[in-house]
């Protein structure tokens, strides 16, 4: 399995430096065009890739992963992002550069850089993930024996190959039809599969496998599927806004068409930002001597924030609710990346990258449509926590503190972060009310958002 992973990963690298001479010609093709020539690039991998010993699967899927690099990188620079052609990772040992370093040091500065090379983490020499889209005896297959047992069986190389090996397959049933199958083939490999039974019930009995990727990590080998779901589309009735901040990860609020409040919660937030502010302060401190990864500890921030998720698309399913989120574009950009245009970036991005709640909105986009909802729609929230829903009045003294909102006009009180995802909320009805004609257009102050709730109110 790791050579035919190696193979494709170096085919993959291969053609990546044969098209990095077009790149400047792709980025000034229009859409249409760029379209066009990805398909080409798909026809010509396949045919580059067929003298190689590599799998159909692999040609197959190395063969889709050219072009959708190429894609990603243009998209990357359609947004205004310092993005450079995909370059094939360094897998050096950093202790063999270093050694050779040292023997070459001629003072004490370059010896002291040298040793430093030495014991710093070495990079990872594992091969790509290696793509695979078929689902048959070509591809992937999910068995499952009389037992209960799951198995996959993987196409890995050709009939040619050094590793090539017949292998029995009797009386499995095919999870992803349901019929008991038999065959003989010496193009691929047997492997039994270890997944919980929530896993087992919720995806592999109950969905139908699309695709897969064999991962190499660590020195074991797993299989990562994707499901297809047949779910019945549910039409929303009402609105559910989220307000995304430091103290609450989420405070969401659902509101009918008539602007009044049916529900709310919150998720809070002040356990996981002293949890982060304590590691990254151990990682400061022990990062030099032994190269810490955040990723463990990142793992939950992560539960946090898909516990969130959970518990909306709970309430949402519950009131058939569209969810209303606050686009935060140009705070979710990090220092790495350029802020779109005509947007500022607030301080407060590095608070909200370092707490993922940035992720909270990619969540959503599959969670909801897995159950039957819309994605999230986004609106901006320019106003939302200053604005007082009862009555309209925009004030930015209405919000003396993070956490309660007192309206000075007509004296409404309510959890700050509550009150404002009832104004994102309501910002989508108000988006709808306006409509697409006055895009692009100074707003009448009769059409302003607080002007439109104070009319919303009074009828």
């Amino acid at each position: 399995m790791l050579d035919s992973m190696r193979r494709a990963d170096r085919a993959f690298w291969k053609l990546m430096r044969h098209y990095e001479p077009q790149a400047d010609v792709l980025i000034k093709l229009d859409k249409a065009g760029r379209k066009q020539r990805l398909r080409e690039i798909n026809r010509e991998a396949v045919k580059m890739l067929q003298a190689l010993q590599l799998s159909a699967s692999a040609i197959a899927g190395v063969a889709e992963d050219v072009p959708s690099h190429i894609s990603s990188f243009l998209e990357l620079l359609d947004k205004g992002q310092d993005a450079s052609w995909p370059q094939q990772p360094d897998r050096l040992n950093p202790y063999t550069d270093g050694l050779d370093a040292l023997v070459k040091s001629i003072d004490v500065e370059s010896e002291s850089a040298a040793r430093e090379l030495m014991f710093t983490k070495p990079k990872s020499n594992d091969p790509r993930p290696l793509t695979i889209n078929r689902n048959d005896i070509r591809g992937t297959i999910l068995l499952e024996d009389t037992k209960g047992r799951l198995f996959a069986w993987v196409n890995l190389h050709k009939a040619t190959s050094r590793f090539a090996k017949r292998v029995s397959v009797t009386d499995m049933v095919d999870v992803r039809t349901g019929e008991v199958v038999s065959f003989r083939s010496s193009t691929g490999a047997l492997m039994p599969l270890e997944c919980s039974t929530w896993h087992l019930d919720a995806f592999v009995r109950t969905g139908r496998m699309h695709s897969s990727r064999l991962i190499y990590r660590k020195s074991d080998f797993y299989l990562a599927c994707t499901f297809l779901f047949e779910i019945e589309n549910i039409e929303t009735e009402t609105y559910l806004g989220i307000d995304r901040g430091i103290e609450y990860i989420a405070a969401w609020k659902v509101i009918d068409k008539d602007l009044q409040p049916l529900t709310s919660g919150m998720t809070e937030g002040r356990t996981l930002r002293e949890y982060q502010r304590a590691k990254e302060k151990r990682a400061a401190e022990t990062q030099r001597k032994k190269g810490e990864s955040r990723v463990s500890w990142r793992r939950y921030a992560d539960h946090v924030v898909h516990t969130a998720a959970n518990e909306i698309v709970s309430a949402a399913l519950k009131h058939k609710s569209q969810v209303v989120i606050e686009d935060l574009s140009a705070i979710a950009q990090g220092p790495q990346h350029k802020r779109p245009k005509f947007r500022r970036r607030s301080n407060f991005a590095r608070v909200l990258n370092r707490a993922q709640y940035q992720k909270l909105s990619n969540i959503l986009e599959y969670k909801l449509p897995a159950v039957g909802l819309p994605k999230p729609v986004k609106v901006w929230a320019a106003g939302t926590s200053i604005t007082c829903n009862a009555c309209g009045y925009y004030d930015k003294d209405n919000r003396k503190d993070q956490a309660n909102f007192i309206c000075l006009n007509c004296g409404h009180m309510e959890n700050a972060d509550a009150h404002a995802a009832g104004n994102i909320a309501a910002k989508h009805l108000h988006g709808r009310w306006l409509g697409p004609k006055v895009k692009g257009k100074k707003l009448k102050d009769s059409q302003r958002f607080g002007n439109w709730l104070k009319t919303q109110r009074e009828t």
